[in-house]
Parts: structure tokens; sequence; C-alpha cells
């Protein structure tokens, strides 16, 4: 097989690109990279890398030659890596490497190198066939970067899309609680009310439902708990498990048609049977009339402590199971 079929072949798996140290793994010798420049099929993006002319130009191909570029052992990293990860809010602009410190520390014209104090093989993985930090690692790259509150809404989005990311933010929490690297302390603020098991917001409309009860001092309720008496009922959006109140927030998208609200009259009168009380907060009030959504919560509960001290034992009735 000639070198530039080979050339070509590792193009073809990299958006065009061939690193000169790759091409020197293949055969070539400095003559012969020249002599390929010179003619009408490669061209030279950068010092170190080769580009397939009439390759596609894309925003993976120039995460790929900012990887390339950076030398051996660099991976997409920070918020380049976010955006390659799809996560909500980030777009491509700067491109940004990390490569460990102990490797070539030569500069880079396409991208931002990062040289993290701490970076494990367990770091790195691949996406669309482009070296990447982890989904994990990558949220602590850019937590130190965010305002809490968008960290926290960032967390609650990934783990309501995988559940299983929770346990490996913890993991690398634990890993990385030495190593006085940017983000961690960001991370572990918000972990710190977020343990293995905790269930996410399914929406920003409940995020933001959740966040006014905590500015406003009330306990926390449950979320998204299935819920039922000698049956299941329903998974209901909130739940304060003593005093037995359920609270469902409803979006004017799915709770404003005849059949929606048919449907929420039997679930509700299903719930009350099976020992709960029942409070909806609508979607205009979370938004523009916090304080009316919070007066419901606590006038709810206020109700509920009265009944369970004119009615003692009344809570032995609920049977309610977390998924």
């Amino acid at each position: 097989m000639s070198l530039d079929v080979d050339l070509r072949a590792v193009a073809e798996v990299q958006y065009g690109l061939v690193a000169r140290r790759q091409a020197r793994a293949l055969g070539a010798v400095r003559s012969g990279v020249r002599s390929r420049l010179l003619g009408p099929d490669w061209e030279l993006p950068t010092p170190r890398v080769l580009r397939l002319v009439g390759s596609a130009r894309s925003i993976r191909q120039q995460l790929m030659l900012g990887v390339l570029d950076a030398g051996p052992s660099a991976v997409v990293s920070h918020g380049s890596a976010a955006a390659l990860w799809r996560l909500p809010g980030f777009s491509l602009t700067t491109v940004e490497v990390s490569r460990p410190r102990s490797r070539s520390s030569c500069a880079t014209a396409v991208a931002v190198a990062h040289h993290p104090r701490l970076f494990l093989p367990s770091h790195v993985t691949e996406r669309h066939g482009i070296p990447v930090t982890t989904l994990s690692r990558t949220m602590f790259d850019v937590a130190g970067r965010l305002h809490p509150a968008r960290l926290e809404r960032l967390i609650d989005t990934v783990v309501s899309r995988s559940p299983s990311a929770l346990a490996a933010l913890h993991a690398l929490l634990a890993e990385s609680a030495a190593s006085g690297r940017d983000g961690v302390a960001a991370m572990r603020s918000v972990l710190g009310s977020r343990p293995e098991g905790y269930v996410a917001t399914a929406s920003g409309l409940e995020a933001r439902f959740a966040r006014i009860l905590a500015e406003a001092g009330e306990a926390p309720l449950e979320r998204q708990v299935d819920v039922g008496g000698h049956e299941w009922v329903g998974r209901v959006d909130f739940l304060d498990r003593p005093l037995r109140i359920v609270v469902e927030v409803d979006s004017e998208i799915h709770h404003t048609s005849p059949l929606d609200r048919a449907h929420d009259q039997r679930r509700d009168a299903a719930l009350r049977k099976a020992g709960y009380h029942i409070v909806r907060v609508t979607e205009d009030d979370v938004w523009r009339h916090p304080d009316v959504a919070l007066t419901q919560v606590r006038e709810a509960r206020r109700r509920a402590r009265s009944r369970l001290v004119s009615e003692p034992g009344a809570d032995a009735y609920v049977s309610d199971t977390r998924s």
C-alpha cells in the first residue's frame, strides 16, 4: 500500500487531517512531506498538520486540528468539550485543549492549551472520533466559569438525562479533592446538596419552583416520586412525605386542554383516595407570581399540620415508593 493511500486512510477518519508525526510514523521523510505539499492534494493549515485539499471544513475538523496541532496526548477540553458534548449554553468559539504537563509544551496557534495538574487516562474518551475529556471531567473544567445557579441547572439537566452521571461526578470529586483544580470548590458546593440517589428536576419549570421554596427557607420537597395507596397511582412532581402533600407544577403545554384537565381530575381523585392532599401550582405563578406559589405550599403545610394534630396516626395509611 503506497504512502499516499496510507495518508488518505488516516485523513478519512480525522476529518481530512494528518499530523506530521503521523506521516513520519507511516514512513514519510521530511522531503516526502515537502514534495506532497508542493502538489495539489495537501496543504498546511499549521506547521504540524496536513489537510487534504477539498475535505469538508466543519467544527469537528476545527476541533481535530486543535488536537493534532497541540501534540501527542492532547484532547479537546473545557468549553470546547462542553460544546462537543452538546451541553446547553455552550457553543464553539475558541478551541481549547488539555495535555499532560510531562508532554511537549510546544505553542499552538489554533487552540488555547491547558496543562492541568491532575490529568489521568480515565479522564479521556472519544466523541465522534475526536479525543475529548469525559463528560464528568468536562463539567468540572467549566464549573469554575459558571454562576452557581447555572452550574446547578447544568448538573440537573445532565443527571435527568443520564442518572449514572451523578455517580461519576461524585467519584471525580473524591479523586480531585486535593488537586486544587479550578471548579472543584464549585462542584463540591453543588454536589453537597445532590448526593448519590438524588433525583434531578425534570424541567426548568420544576427547577424554578424548587428554587422559590429554597430561597424562602421552606423545607425541600422530594421530586419525581411514585406514589399510591394499595395500588400505584402515578409519579408526582413533588411530595412532602411526612405531611402527605403532593404538589403538581402544571405547565401550560401539558395541562390546559380538556383532555389534560380530565386526566388531572381523575388522578387527583385517586391520590385523595390514597390519602394525599393535592396542591396544583400553575406555570404562570411560578414564573410571574412566585409569592402565590409559595403561599399555596405554606398554606397546604399549615393545614396538614393542623390535621395531624387533630387526627393522630392518620399518616399511617399512606404508602409511597421512590423509583
